[in-house]
């Protein structure tokens, strides 16, 4: 008489139902914290390119004082659209743009790849100095950093 061992290859149902239940219960968890990881990122990521622009336009602003000449990039009052970007800043100096100023050759833009608000200001105080005034802002109602915006002056 010969006996056989029966072989226990593979998974019960039982096994299978409980591990799908786990791998539900970890993506029902982890799904919505990394929707919100990513919204987060791309709103840090927008207030770190609203800061750089600022310092860009800055070092600009410097540049030209010590020529004589302080001036931020003209602003166009609403958007940094491509067109403005592309467009010499004094056509009388240089035929630099906005777009030559950043290392990367272009004005950076939100994570949904939407230009930035940009307005300037210019006050004359009391005593005679003149206050110059930058403000960027996010505009895109679809942006994590929607309304979110710095005014920096000098």
């Amino acid at each position: 008489m010969k006996i056989t061992k029966s072989s226990q290859n593979g998974f019960t149902l039982m096994e299978l139902v409980t591990t799908v239940a786990i791998m539900g219960i970890i993506a029902a968890t982890a799904i919505p914290r990394y929707s919100q990881i990513k919204a987060k990122t791309k709103k840090h990521s927008n207030i770190a390119n609203m800061n750089r622009i600022q310092e860009t336009f800055f070092q600009y602003y410097y540049r030209q004082h010590m020529a004589g000449n302080p001036h931020f990039p003209t602003a166009p009052d609403s958007l940094m659209t491509d067109d403005w970007a592309d467009t010499p800043i004094d056509s009388l100096i240089s035929t630099l743009t906005p777009n030559d100023l950043f290392s990367s050759g272009s004005v950076p833009k939100n994570a949904s790849n939407n230009p930035f608000y940009y307005s300037t200001s210019y006050e004359t105080m009391e005593d005679g100095r003149k206050k110059h005034t930058i403000v960027i802002e996010d505009t895109d109602p679809t942006s994590p950093s929607h309304n979110q915006s710095f005014s920096y002056s000098i």
